[in-house]
């Protein structure tokens, strides 16, 4: 990320921090709603269609896994698993572990096939990243200054299930670091609506829409969650003539 987009996305976080229905979301404001994080498995379909919705891809599947656990000194911390398949293979796994309630990022590992993980250390506002270089190859070492307490953004769909939504119009402004990215940035979020999702036949079920504008681009996502459960069910996001859909499947 260029200084450039730096600048873009501090200018962006004061423009909005000074408008006073703007909730600011950091792992240091403990204002996510931490007793509705639920452990378990959610199950996803990820694909692309083009702007009319046909089809262009095969689904990916995302298995995304939740859960507190105890480490060796007795402190309750927050643990994300994620595994990405395609073809069914395993594309992509990541290994998180966040402090509780906060879920400020401890550590964070990447995993590939036949290729060496990735290994992220999170203390205060700077980041230790081990990794093996995309230029020389070799294993690679080296700290990046973030300066902002942001979640991983890995994490996103799990931190917007635990928003405090209450209204439509309501807005938050969200830092999130990219792991192995060389910053943090702030994203506008905007609660855009209020409506019954049809699942299958007849079976609706009311849900928030959230809208994330990407720093620095005309991009956006927006996400449906649960009201009752907030349970994220589905994302849509455009750009350059193409839909990215995620689906949960159970």
């Amino acid at each position: 990320m260029n200084k450039s987009l730096s600048t873009t996305g501090l200018l962006l976080f004061i423009s909005l921090v000074v408008t006073a229905q703007t909730d600011t979301i950091t792992t240091a404001s403990k204002k996510l709603l931490s007793n509705s994080i639920a452990s378990g498995r959610k199950s996803y379909a990820v694909f692309f269609t083009d702007s009319v919705d046909n089809r262009l891809t095969t689904a990916d599947i995302w298995d995304r896994d939740v859960k507190l656990v105890t480490n060796a000194s007795g402190i309750k911390q927050y643990d994300f698993r994620w595994h990405w398949y395609r073809n069914d293979s395993l594309l992509m796994e990541a290994d998180a572990i966040c402090d509780f309630p906060t879920l400020k990022p401890l550590s964070y590992k990447i995993l590939r096939p036949k290729r060496k993980p990735t290994e992220i250390t999170f203390e205060q506002n700077e980041v230790q990243i081990k990794t093996v270089s995309r230029r020389t190859k070799r294993d690679t070492a080296f700290t990046v200054n973030h300066g902002i307490p942001a979640f991983a953004f890995p994490m996103d769909m799990e931190i917007f299930s635990l928003l405090p939504i209450k209204k439509s119009g309501q807005k938050f402004i969200i830092p999130f670091y990219e792991p192995g990215s060389p910053t943090a940035n702030w994203y506008p979020v905007t609660v855009t609506g209020y409506e019954d999702l049809q699942l299958t036949g007849h079976l609706m079920v009311k849900c928030w829409i959230i809208r994330i504008d990407y720093t620095g681009s005309a991009a956006s996502a927006t996400f449906w969650i649960t009201e009752k459960d907030r349970d994220l069910l589905k994302m849509k996001s455009c750009f350059k003539g193409k839909c990215r859909y995620k689906v949960k499947l159970y």
